[in-house]
């Protein structure tokens, strides 16, 4: 990948080849992922019982099948233009498809959208088992599977007393 003198480059750690930025369009796409996920998110965190969050969460199945459409659209994109297909025996092959935008953006969508399916499932489990679940919430959004261990423990914990 080439860059221009104008376009920065952004340093990847321990000496890995620099990555491109986004760009513009890329950066409103992702920006809009993760805002169309943050009102569901903050709904189960900070008002759990509401009537409010339970019509966002009932009424998620679109933005999921929106980001399954986004997902496959964007996956599509970036192998075509790589010519290359996924290994998933080689994680070197896989690591250098998330280099291309749209790849990467997919792979980001698929965070988003489980991430939010296991939130919807720590709500609803919590409400319909009278636990409390913020701290597994807030860590399922910003760290998926740290959040959803948190919550699994939680259970795990609460039913032993």
């Amino acid at each position: 990948m080439t860059h221009t003198a104008a376009e920065p480059v952004l340093h990847s750690p321990a000496g890995a080849a620099p990555l491109a930025p986004l760009g513009p369009t890329r950066g409103r796409v992702f920006a809009a992922m993760n805002a169309s996920t943050a009102p569901i998110w903050l709904a189960m965190i900070l008002a759990p019982r509401s009537r409010l969050t339970r019509l966002l969460v009932r009424r998620s199945v679109p933005l999921h099948a929106g980001f399954s459409v986004a997902y496959t659209g964007l996956l599509g994109a970036g192998m075509v233009r790589s010519r290359t297909r996924p290994d998933f025996r080689d994680p070197d092959v896989l690591r250098s498809q998330l280099v291309d935008g749209d790849v990467f953006l997919a792979a980001w969508s698929h965070y988003l959208t489980f991430d939010l399916l296991v939130g919807q499932w720590i709500w609803q489990d919590a409400l319909t088992s009278g636990r409390t679940a913020r701290i597994a919430l807030f860590l399922t959004w910003m760290a998926g599977p740290a959040g959803h261990g948190w919550y699994l423990g939680q259970r795990w914990w609460g039913s032993r007393s």
